[in-house]
């Protein structure tokens, strides 16, 4: 049986709730239950506070939803300096590919509604974008570009359907490294 919150302002001893205990609690209930049931209400019972002091602190369930991606895909870039293009895509997408396996219901989101796709996800797809520009391909437009992000997500979602645990990220690798062999990569020669 859980303890209703009192009526009322919390007394100042008793203010512990923040912006960050709240994405921390989102993130863990996202990555167990998605997207679909993440309610201000559910956050609360967590919380054990009212449902407005979670909104009064994440905004928008939109807002805590662009929040819990910025959260979720923070540092997707970070270990991937100094690499040959072909070798920092690969790096990029792997690191990309591992996040999103944690949280595919945010990809998800992301998917239904793509203005939530801003900050970090725009910085990984900018940074994949130069990459990618920068192998000999013969291509002027996005074509790998989105066959890559297309096999990325596509994996992701086809591991999150099934019934049994999620497919190791080795076979995802399997088919990253397929593609990418056959593409030249004027620093690798």
């Amino acid at each position: 049986m859980t303890t209703k919150p009192a009526a009322g302002r919390p007394k100042e001893k008793e203010r512990v709730l923040s912006r960050q205990i709240i994405l921390s609690t989102a993130l863990q209930f996202v990555r167990t239950n998605g997207t679909d049931t993440l309610t201000f209400r559910a956050l609360a019972d967590l919380l054990n506070v009212t449902p407005m002091a979670v909104k009064y602190h994440a905004g928008s369930k939109k807002e805590l939803l662009f929040d819990l991606l910025e959260h979720a895909f923070v540092g997707t870039l970070d270990d991937a300096e100094g690499l040959t293009p072909k070798t920092r895509v690969k790096e990029i997408l792997e690191e990309y590919c591992s996040r999103a396996l944690v949280y595919p219901s945010l990809l998800h989101a992301v998917l239904e509604d793509v203005s939530l796709m801003k900050g970090e996800l725009v910085r990984v797809t900018d940074e994949l974008r130069v990459n990618i520009q920068k192998l000999d391909n013969g291509e002027t437009d996005d074509v790998l570009l989105h066959l890559l992000v297309d096999y990325t997500h596509g994996f992701v979602l086809s591991s999150a359907a099934g019934e049994e645990a999620t497919l190791p990220i080795s076979n995802y690798l399997r088919g990253l490294d397929w593609i990418l062999c056959r593409l030249p990569d004027q620093n690798d020669r």
